[in-house]
């Protein structure tokens, strides 16, 4: 769950940075796509706060906004965006009042290209931590994941290897999948190369988040 402003902040903590140890395997696949959900939920809070703070301003509502509700708005954004729901009670209470507002503006981001891609290569290095940790083969043959990922970028003649390599990802945890099919039903989720890149989605991750001021 991504934590409101408030509580963010006063933690002191940032998104954690990339270790170099784990260069390949399982470590570096659960390692690195750690670091880029962490940075992803960090800089599109972020973005999201500004937003909401500045258009309040701008529409007259308020001179002096509440930084709070923004905030509280942002963090109930994000986790629509990323699957998730609320960590706890106050969060869930506003997430339920306010589902309709929280899913327009989610939609809304289906219009921003550039944070699109962003988004959607944290979903994949997000998504494939959890499937590997998990205990989801990386096999050539057996990548059930990869498979996945790569029927979405295709047409539907590619139903039925999507479907079988879902059923594979979702026997091993319900979860796995939850950023990028919540991206898919928000119009966010762009294809992906066939060939993705762990180190290329972080990299893109990190800019953001920087250009954003989340790190």
């Amino acid at each position: 769950m991504f934590r409101t402003k408030s509580s963010y902040e006063s933690s002191g903590s940032r998104p954690e940075p990339l270790v170099e140890e784990f260069m390949f395997g399982d470590d570096y696949i659960r390692k690195i796509g750690l670091a880029t959900e962490n940075a992803a939920k960090a800089a599109l809070f972020k973005f999201l706060f500004a937003q909401y703070v500045k258009n309040r301003m701008e529409n007259g509502k308020d001179d002096r906004p509440d930084e709070d509700f923004a905030a509280t708005l942002a963090a109930a954004v994000t986790n629509r965006v990323f699957g998730e729901d609320a960590a706890n009670d106050a969060g869930k209470q506003f997430a339920a009042q306010n589902a309709e507002l929280i899913s327009i503006l989610a939609h809304m981001l289906s219009a921003d290209d550039r944070v699109c891609a962003v988004l959607s290569g944290a979903a994949y290095n997000t998504c494939y931590a959890r499937y590997v940790g998990a205990g989801g083969s990386r096999g050539m043959f057996s990548n059930a994941f990869l498979a996945y990922v790569r029927t979405l970028s295709r047409d539907d003649s590619y139903a039925t290897t999507r479907a079988k390599a879902l059923d594979r990802i979702v026997t091993l945890g319900s979860g796995i999948l939850k950023p990028i099919e919540s991206m898919l039903s928000l119009g966010i989720f762009r294809p992906l190369p066939d060939s993705p890149n762990e180190r290329s989605f972080y990299d893109d991750v990190h800019h953001f988040a920087t250009i954003v001021g989340a790190l």
